[in-house]
């Protein structure tokens, strides 16, 4: 069985050799990368302009006559262009979009930045750390569906969370939860 084997393997490698080139066999030579794209300065920026779309008359059909008939007018939307930046912050107390949408539905409200989304622990049984890190102590293992407030992120995966029920902190990794 062993010479089998070992004859098995030789012709394996016979073929390999033979289909990949043999002593003929020369490496491709590989393309060189295109040089990377070049930053430019805002001073060297060429300024863009977008014109204004054009106003598009709509044919509207009239219902059938009845005992009263109503004039429909449409009238286009007036745009409102921001006045040209001059490149100082003098007198700019914010940045407020200045568009609308007309086909998007208002935006919900927007929960304060200081109140964290509830998540809940995906995992089967989550460890809780003391740090962000598997080298600090467990401090608690968490169930699945356990619902936790993410406190602050390391920036490295991990989160520091306090359980909802009980108060607790710890540390654990992001991926384990639900998403935010």
């Amino acid at each position: 069985m062993g010479k089998f084997i070992v004859g098995t393997f030789a012709i394996l490698a016979w073929a390999f050799y033979v289909m990949s080139g043999g002593a003929s066999y020369a490496p491709e030579t590989q393309a060189t990368a295109a040089p990377e794209p070049q930053a430019i300065s805002v001073e060297q920026a060429e300024p863009i302009t977008i014109a204004a779309p054009e106003t598009v008359a709509i044919p509207v059909q009239p219902p059938a006559p009845t005992a009263q008939t109503d004039t429909v007018i449409a009238e286009p939307a007036s745009l409102q262009t921001a006045p040209a930046f001059d490149g100082s912050s003098v007198g700019v107390t914010s940045i407020e979009p200045a568009f609308t949408s007309l086909s998007a539905p208002a935006p919900a409200a927007v929960a304060s930045p200081d109140i964290a989304p509830l998540r809940e622990v995906a995992g089967r049984a989550v460890n809780m750390r003391a740090g962000p890190d598997t080298s600090f102590d467990v401090l608690d293992t968490l169930p699945r569906g356990t619902q936790t407030e993410v406190v602050e992120s390391d920036g490295n995966g991990w989160v520091r969370v306090r359980v909802v029920g009980t108060g607790q902190m710890g540390w654990m990794a992001e991926r384990l939860l639900t998403g935010g």
